[in-house]
């Protein structure tokens, strides 16, 4: 009996020690998380819980948050149209509508920001608003999922400056496009006076072509920084030789009080030249239109584009891990 009992108090005790070995290594196993990952769904499943509803709500905000910036891409692309239709009207009103887009984006983007900086678990930092803290309150997809919607905020950044540029090119354009219209009727109006033999008032009207000819080569002049002005240019001086040439008929006729003499028929002769060398149409003023959008409007619609694309890139990327959760404590087998 005496050998017995030793026997059974080792065997008790090699039997309590495989027990308790089960034990811990069940304890461990809940403490370290779901093996293979970090998820301490124990310790963060409140704060999952608590952020949830709010990053959807997020995740709803971004989608409209794109769905605006699309718009604002639109009114750029109008814009560029009536650009090269060269309808001011037209142009005017995409570049209002557009401004007024650009509003509403910023409000947009600056209302989904400080909404997340407030949200459960997050520190209210626009910097750094997921500190190392944050793993103790939240859980590695909801950690994700916030900073997928708001690192995309970050595309809208740049879109104010963007859309400065657009409608300052797009300005310079509409000024340029005007004072070559109305150039064109300065000169017609000349042309019809000193068809009717008012050769003063003729001369007193191509003043006026010759000053908005020194316009346009202001506005060619402050261009050539940023774009190709050669056509611009050559669309100026054709016109400007026009304008020397009927200026010297009409003032030759005037001194001849309208006689056909011979200074008469040489600047009959200069004028007839000049006048070939004048465009036939309209279709060189768009070309001038395409190259000065270029110096603003088509990168300034490139970069409202690229924002657009990042931002449906990410409202994807959000879905998606929306769509794949970490497991939750309930689901712990």
């Amino acid at each position: 009996m005496r050998r017995i009992r030793p026997l059974a108090l080792a065997a008790g005790w090699l039997i309590a020690a495989v027990l308790f070995s089960l034990g811990a290594a069940g304890i461990v196993t809940g403490i370290g998380g779901y093996p293979g990952t970090t998820a301490r769904p124990e310790l963060t499943g409140v704060g999952d819980e608590a952020i949830e509803p709010a990053l959807v709500a997020a995740l709803d905000d971004l989608e409209t948050l794109t769905a605006a910036v699309d718009d604002l891409g639109t009114q750029a692309r109008l814009a560029l149209a009536a650009l090269v239709a060269a309808d001011v009207e037209r142009l005017s009103g995409a570049i209002d509508t557009g401004t007024a887009q650009l509003a509403d984006v910023s409000d947009q983007a600056a209302a989904l920001r400080a909404h997340l900086l407030v949200l459960p678990g997050i520190a209210p930092d626009p910097v750094d608003p997921l500190p190392p803290s944050a793993e103790l309150q939240l859980g590695r997809d909801m950690r994700d999922r916030f900073t997928v919607i708001y690192r995309a905020l970050d595309a809208t950044a740049e879109l104010p400056s963007a859309w400065a540029r657009f409608t300052s090119a797009s300005l310079a354009a509409q000024a340029l496009t005007e004072v070559l219209l109305d150039h064109d009727a300065s000169t017609g109006d000349a042309a019809k006076l000193g068809g009717s033999g008012k050769y003063p008032e003729a001369l007193k009207q191509l003043d006026t072509s010759d000053a908005l000819i020194g316009t346009a080569r202001s506005a060619r002049d402050k261009l050539a920084n940023t774009v190709d002005v050669a056509t611009l240019t050559e669309w100026i001086e054709r016109n400007a030789t026009y304008d020397a040439a009927l200026r010297d008929l009409y003032d030759s006729l005037r001194r001849s009080k309208g006689k056909v003499d011979d200074e008469v028929r040489a600047a009959f002769e200069a004028e007839q030249a000049a006048r070939e060398r004048l465009p036939a149409d309209t279709r060189g003023l768009v070309v001038i239109l395409a190259e000065t959008a270029r110096g603003g409007m088509n990168q300034a619609a490139i970069a409202i584009e690229d924002a657009r694309i990042q931002l449906e890139d990410a409202v994807a990327a959000a879905e998606a891990l929306a769509a794949s959760p970490s497991p939750s404590p309930t689901t712990q087998p």
